[in-house]
């Protein structure tokens, strides 16, 4: 490579923009020596140039010496759609700026949405850089018909790399990276061409650990240089209570109150990037942020994956000129979309870890010299100190570690069918192939044998009868091929990992404007009113796979739940609080739980003022007068038996709505809960909470109902269920652990939703067939047709496997659930009675009553339960002052 001086492309960069950026700086050198290298720098630092500069100015050094031909030599790969649109519009300028209207070097974008004309184009003429998804990329490989235009592929650029190394979309792309550098390398033997290694340049945000993720970028036995460069970038993030003195302020808070502030915050700011943590979320916060502020309703927009394409595209390109002082978004804009110039970015409560609070905030201030604002708002006093640890373990940059899939069975199963379509292959060099993605380097002979089985038959108990049915190969001894015609077509339209969770199309006249599940639109009526892209509609007529709607801009609407994974507590962040708890309790027993000895300690250790830290000591003083601060060191149980009409004042203020749907509190008398307090996270929680619970319907029969949280689980039982202290150690021994879970989990509906997947991804299901995409319904019973089938005849059959492997180790926490019961053999269990929830168990409580009720929204019947149980601590608190006044008074005169 020539020198920079000399190059037109550096030439440009320079004159453009004067001097590199850190990352920029740091990589060039790497990328010019043929070094693959994962890049770690913040959101508006240059990585896009860092990465492509190098690889653009080494095309435009092909074409000066007359070598460069209509083939695909880098390929650059994003998890997102958008990421590519906006590659492919910024990579086009500098080549224009370079070279005219017509310049040498080609880009294209190759995803779900390019049409079969495009396509046909590209095949004909090849782009020399190729913006794609993971799932395209594999779809080309499928085809033979692309083989040539891949062999030449030099560069691999992955963005978001942090994106997809936790998820099966990451391993599903790592063995495509391997099939691609298979085909070069195979492709230039044929041709007696010196080999040479694909390069591949990693992008990402913040992750870790870097060495781990350089791995998942490069395979198994593969060098890569890591560039962390991310402190270049100043963060400013910082907790934002409107709390003010008021543990829980008046009613109204969390709808209204909310609103307000936030409304503050958008007036205030030029542009505002407020992230929800989930879909529906975002629609309400959307919706009612139009209510509270009509003066700029037309420049407060909504953005998640379920809206339409061409809704969300619209939303970005306003926000890149500058047109909206407010989007309102789930995950959707963490990845690095192009969005302009953001001013602050706000969290409405905590974002669930280290790593994705410093990715939302990285949004804010999209460029290297500007300073990066975020608050993360705490909705009320329970998730405060969360909220402060968060922002405590960002500031000195204690990231969550990254947890990549180990060899998932069903991706495995897709790619071979994949590989056989291009060509005949010899066993030994798939597996060979397959072990050098890092996701799979514990995969076994006889693993990797038993995919191909499946897919010659559908497995042991299926092959004898319906081996036309699910056989998709031609196995032998040595080898494999998949069968032509229609089989292949198959694969085809179903490469991917992405389960069709059968979503219905929202149509507003001719324009789409998202998708809402089916689930949620069986529970309407014509005539309903629901929100989509943060205002209301009306459902007019529901069709096969669409339904139509009109405006509804001033009826009350019903805001959809779409079935997204709850984001779990990420153990960083629950070791924070474990150990905040464990301090504070100590001081509390050394000088005492009153906020004038503790209010500037709480400030100090959690950087939080004094403000937030005066509403924390209130709560835990509150917690320890009522029960008692839980901590590391035992495992606090709270038993509360609860009278039947406990909580019917609460629940009987129901405020009348349009059209809700409720279903009343039990009124059964003298239930019981118990209050588990194990700050382990939702995973970990789910794993423990089902296996208790499955224990003690061994003990004493019936069936007890468990509900996880972030910071525990309620148990509910029955009057027969009731047990003792001493029994507590046999409900939480590590004995069976594992097997437990399994029996608990066997035939739950968790099980069966995620054998669907499996059985998708597995290509045992196809989610579309001829161009066309199933519904729910017909997925849902193909796939418990199956399930039952299997579970009976051959439970350990690889899908049902990997069904259990994605229950207990992405939904499910087994890991840290069994390392939990194995420390607490140590350590004592303290069994305590209460006479109403205590501070800390009413976050848990509320998990339980949000899940036990179908309210549209439960967030005011929470509000209502929790005035209701401040008022009776408060109550306590003020008889227990006037007794011991009375004490002291009485003693005096004696």
């Amino acid at each position: 490579m020539r020198e920079r001086s000399s190059s037109q492309v550096y030439r440009w960069f320079y004159e453009t923009y004067g001097k590199p950026t850190p990352a920029q700086a740091a990589a060039w050198p790497h990328i010019e020596a043929g070094r693959n290298v994962l890049i770690v720098s913040p959101t508006g630092t240059g990585k896009t140039l860092a990465a492509f500069l190098a690889v653009v100015n080494a095309l435009a050094e092909l074409h000066d010496s007359k070598k460069l031909r209509r083939s695909i030599y880098a390929i650059y790969i994003s998890p997102l759609r958008a990421l590519s649109y906006d590659l492919e519009k910024n990579l086009r300028g500098p080549l224009e700026a370079i070279y005219g209207k017509e310049p040498p070097i080609k880009v294209g974008l190759r995803s779900g949405d390019t049409s079969s004309y495009q396509r046909q184009q590209q095949l004909a003429s090849p782009p020399h850089i190729l913006l794609t998804t993971p799932e395209s990329l594999s779809i080309l490989l499928t085809q033979p018909r692309w083989t040539e235009a891949l062999s030449t592929v030099r560069w691999i650029i992955l963005d978001e790399v942090h994106a997809l190394a936790e998820n099966k979309r990451g391993a599903h792309l790592t063995i495509s990276l391997e099939r691609l550098e298979e085909l070069g390398e195979r492709a230039r033997r044929e041709k007696s061409e010196t080999p040479s290694a694909l390069q591949r340049i990693g992008l990402s945000a913040t992750v870790a650990p870097l060495h781990e993720v350089s791995r998942f970028l490069v395979g198994t036995d593969r060098a890569c240089e890591l560039l962390d460069v991310s402190a270049a970038k100043k963060i400013d993030l910082k907790v934002y209570s409107p709390l003010h003195k008021n543990p829980y302020p008046e009613y109204g808070y969390t709808g209204q109150r909310l609103i307000k502030e936030l409304a503050k915050l958008i007036t205030e700011n030029r542009t505002t990037l407020i992230f929800s943590n989930t879909r529906s979320g975002a629609e309400a916060a959307t919706y009612w942020l139009h209510k509270e502020l009509p003066e700029l309703s037309e420049q407060i927009e909504c953005h998640h994956a379920s809206l339409d394409r061409d809704v969300r595209q619209e939303v970005e390109d306003r926000l890149k000129r500058g047109e909206l002082r407010a989007a309102v978004c789930s995950t959707s804009l963490e990845l690095g979309i192009d969005i302009g110039s953001v001013d602050l970015v706000v969290m409405l409560s905590t974002p669930k870890g280290v790593s994705r609070a410093l990715q939302r905030t990285g949004r804010a201030g999209h460029n290297i010299n500007s300073v990066s604002r975020g608050l993360v708002v705490a909705t009320n006093m329970n998730d405060l100190v969360e909220c402060c640890a968060t922002v405590l373990l960002a500031r000195s940059r204690q990231l969550d570690p990254v947890r990549i899939p180990q060899k998932p069975l069903d991706v495995l199963a897709q790619h071979l069918a994949s590989m056989g379509c291009g060509r005949e292959w010899a066993r030994d060099e798939a597996f060979e192939l397959i072990h050098r993605a890092y996701p799979y380097k514990d995969l076994t002979r006889a693993e990797f044998d038993e995919a191909l089985d499946f897919l010659a038959g559908g497995g042991e108990s299926l092959r004898k009868q319906y081996t036309e049915t699910f056989g998709k190969i031609h196995l032998t001894e040595t080898t494999f091929v998949t069968r032509e015609g229609r089989i292949r077509r198959d694969i085809l339209q179903n490469v991917g990992v992405i389960p069709n969770e059968g979503m219905i199309a929202v149509k507003l006249r001719a324009r789409t404007l998202g998708l809402v599940e089916e689930i949620f639109l069986r529970q309407l009526q014509v005539g309903d009113v629901f929100i989509i892209a943060g205002r209301p509609v009306k459902l007019e007529r529901v069709g096969t796979m669409e339904c139509f709607v009109t405006r509804a801009d001033h009826a009350l609407p019903t805001v959809p739940r779409w079935n997204a994974s709850k984001m779990p507590l990420t153990n960083k962040v629950a070791e924070e609080i474990i150990g905040f708890r464990s301090e504070l309790r100590a001081r509390f027993e050394s000088v005492g739980s009153s906020c004038e000895h503790n209010v500037d300690w709480i400030s100090e250790r959690l950087e939080c003022g004094k403000t937030n830290a005066a509403i924390i000591c209130k709560m835990y003083a509150a917690q320890s007068a009522v029960s008692e601060i839980p901590t590391a060191d035992f495992l606090l149980v709270e038993e509360l038996l609860e009278g039947a009409t406990d909580w019917a004042e609460g629940v009987g203020q129901q405020k009348p709505r349009t059209r809700r749907r409720f279903m009343p509190a039990r009124t059964h008398a003298r239930a019981r809960h118990y209050f588990f307090h194990c700050l382990i996270g939702r995973g970990g929680n789910e794993a423990l909470s089902r296996v208790v619970a499955l224990r003690l319907s061994r003990l004493r029969g019936g069936n007890a109902i468990a509900t996880p949280d972030d910071y525990g689980f309620v148990l509910t039982v029955t009057p027969g269920q009731v047990f003792t202290a001493d029994e507590l150690p046999e409900l939480l021994s590590p004995r069976n652990f594992a097997e437990d879970l399994h029996t608990a989990l066997s035939r739950s509906e968790l099980m069966k939703y995620h054998f669907r997947n499996a059985a998708q991804t597995g290509l045992m299901v196809y989610r579309n067939i001829l161009g066309e995409q199933k519904t729910l319904r017909k997925l849902q019973w193909s796939s418990e047709v199956l399930f039952n089938v299997l579970q009976e005849h051959e439970p350990n059959h690889i899908l049902m496997r990997e069904a259990r492997r994605d229950a207990v180790h992405v939904y499910i926490d087994l890991e840290t659930a069994q390392r939990w019961v194995e420390q607490m053999q140590t350590r004592p269990v303290r069994l305590r009675p209460v006479d109403h929830v205590p501070p800390l168990s009413f976050a848990l409580f509320a998990t339980k009553i949000k899940e036990a009720l179908l309210v549209e929204d439960p967030r005011e019947m929470t509000e209502r339960l929790y005035h209701l149980w401040w008022e009776k601590i408060e109550a306590n608190e003020k008889a227990g002052l006037n007794t011991e006044g009375q004490r002291e008074k009485d003693s005096a005169e004696k």
